[in-house]
């Protein structure tokens, strides 16, 4: 995870990441030709953004740390991570981030009937993370979903647009290319943040604000 404290690097020592972020962009943007069901790559990359916004407030819910989560047991790996939320003048949330990708309907089906538990997973509360429309996804699925967000379990959806997964993929593509580019963690962030892809990014404040709903 990275360290989310402000840089004194300037625009111009941030040249090289922006170069990089404009080669990693194109490429992401072509992997979007076909269906992304990469569960841990997607994952692995919204887990560098989130590292981005602790210690940070946004929108009265202030992050306080990430947590992994081991793949074993009844989760059998479907729920990635946990973000650490303080929403103001309450009690900490321990919300748990999964993106579920999978095309196949039975599949998803299998997932959400296995979420249905989140809570005995040490959780607060469910992010379930897909790219579509939450309205099409429930016409296939009529029962473990709607069962999954209802009032009584709680689990909460946020929609993948393109934009943001092209985000997310360049921004982990930019990470594990470093040293191609000749850049480092601390330029990388820095540009994340001076961009706003990271602090103010519209799928980050979504996520964040699940914790204090």
């Amino acid at each position: 995870m990275m360290n989310s404290s402000d840089s004194h690097l300037s625009i111009a020592d941030l040249r090289p990441v922006a170069t990089a972020f404009a080669i990693e962009w194109k490429v992401s943007l072509s992997e979007l030709s076909q269906p992304l069901e990469d569960k841990q790559r997607l994952a692995s990359g919204l887990l560098l953004q989130l590292s981005l916004t602790i210690g940070r407030t946004i929108a009265n819910v202030c992050v306080e740390r990430l947590d992994r989560i081991a793949p074993t047991g009844r989760n059998q790996g479907l729920v990635d991570f946990k973000l650490i939320c303080r929403p103001i003048d309450r009690p900490p949330v321990d919300l748990g981030i999964c993106v579920l990708p999978f095309l196949d309907p039975g599949r998803v089906e299998e997932a959400c009937n296995l979420l249905l538990v989140y809570k005995d997973f040490g959780l607060d509360r469910l992010c379930l993370l897909r790219q579509g429309n939450l309205m099409a996804d429930i016409q296939q699925l009529p029962t473990c979903l709607p069962k999954l967000l209802s009032p009584e379990i709680g689990g909460r959806f946020i929609s993948l647009r393109s934009k943001d997964i092209v985000t997310i993929l360049t921004v982990l593509s930019v990470f594990q290319n470093k040293q191609q580019y000749q850049v480092t963690n601390e330029m990388i962030c820095a540009y994340l943040q001076q961009s706003k892809l990271s602090i103010e990014n519209e799928l980050i404040s979504s996520i964040v604000l699940t914790a204090g709903s």
